[in-house]
């Protein structure tokens, strides 16, 4: 069959490319999907605004192959670019592929094979990293719980509620979709989002899907760049991570699923925070820890567990120090060697206490501001 002329009801997947400033690997990528043993499939280009070569590299590529559709609009972000997309997909199934990855040439035909013969809303492929600034190969460690993966078994959150957004990482492009569910549930990406997206959509998919399963080998191979450069971004956005935690939330208790997810989403969402929190400057540190303290977590709703639905003790402590003291009071009690007595940790004793500490600390504000004002008058005079 010729892959010029592919009809709509002949599309077997779709792929999505989100594409900014990727010239110099996009031929790459391009190329390695062309050369995917499935045929029967599209590639829908978007470039979100590039200033290099990528509009010409897409466009020679489109001359050569009918499959490709492409359309352009002003940066916008991925989630802007990946819901564009998404909205010309006519395939069974849909990928997110990114555009400096590379592909191994059975990767769409495996997905597709076994999402057909198990029947799956999602299908999931292994990867390994490839460094650019060394040309090596690594393989990632395994998420928490991937173990509830096994070859040619079917799984999803009706199994392990409490394991299903832990089971798999945040990446998008490592997992082939099933079109009809992403519409039946009306999933897309989030357009306020500009970082950390993907792990909003994953969390989103995993937590309504009926059936996923993943398959043994590696078929990507994801490309990371100096650590350097992943350091600055690291930098920079650290503190979008407790915003994609909240909207993970009300997505969850807008599809009902937060009761039955909700010990899984609390050692998720506290778990990344502390993994993250340890890995950031003291900077970094004061400013996740307050953040956490002033709103996140009540707003994530991490007060309302006993210490038994913890999974770590580590954890555990975190949430508990992080609701009571803020970055400078938890210093000081370090350096007295004072401790949250974990015995004692409740879900209704911490309630009482942050409740108790922060009317303390709504009273003292306000006394300062009345201070404030009495000094400006005294001035006036």
């Amino acid at each position: 069959m010729s892959t010029e002329n592919i009809i709509e009801s002949e599309i077997k997947v779709s792929v999505v490319m989100p594409i900014y400033n990727a010239g110099e690997y996009l031929a790459r990528a391009i190329g390695d999907v062309l050369k995917q043993t499935l045929t029967d499939i599209e590639l829908i280009c978007v470039d979100d605004g590039s200033t290099d070569n990528s509009s010409a590299i897409i466009e020679r590529f489109k001359k050569k192959d009918g499959r490709i559709i492409s359309l352009r609009q002003n940066n916008a972000g991925p989630s802007v670019a990946r819901n564009k997309g998404l909205g010309l997909v006519r395939g069974k199934y849909v990928i997110f592929l990114d555009a400096d990855d590379m592909f191994e040439p059975t990767l769409l035909q495996s997905l597709y094979e076994l999402s057909e013969r198990d029947n799956l809303d999602v299908a999931v492929t292994r990867f390994d990293i490839y460094n650019d600034t060394d040309g090596k190969y690594t393989i990632p460690q395994d998420e928490p719980h991937s173990s509830i993966f096994a070859p040619d078994r079917v799984t999803s959150k009706n199994e392990h509620p409490d394991y299903i957004l832990s089971s798999t990482t945040g990446y998008v492009w490592n997992k082939l979709i099933r079109t009809s569910f992403l519409t039946d549930k009306k999933i897309c990406f989030d357009i306020d989002l500009y970082v950390f997206e993907d792990v909003h959509f994953v969390c989103s998919v995993m937590s309504l899907a009926e059936r996923v399963e993943r398959i043994e080998g590696i078929l990507i191979h994801h490309r990371v760049y100096s650590e350097q450069s992943r350091a600055i971004l690291f930098r920079k956005y650290y503190g979008q991570v407790p915003i994609v935690y909240k909207k993970i939330r009300e997505f969850l208790m807008h599809h009902g699923m937060y009761i039955p997810l909700k010990k899984g989403y609390l050692n998720f969402s506290a778990g990344r925070c502390y993994k993250l929190y340890n890995l950031l400057w003291a900077d970094g540190k004061e400013r996740l820890w307050n953040m956490l303290h002033d709103s996140y977590v009540a707003e994530l709703d991490w007060l309302n567990h006993d210490k038994s639905e913890f999974e770590s003790t580590e954890v555990c402590e975190f949430v508990a120090n992080t609701a009571l003291y803020s970055y400078q009071e938890h210093l000081e009690r370090e350096e007295k060697g004072k401790n949250i007595d974990l015995e004692q940790f409740d879900k209704e004793l911490i309630n009482k206490q942050v409740d108790k500490k922060h009317k303390g600390e709504h009273r003292r504000a306000v006394w300062h501001r009345i201070l404030d004002i009495i000094n400006i008058f005294k001035k006036k005079k």
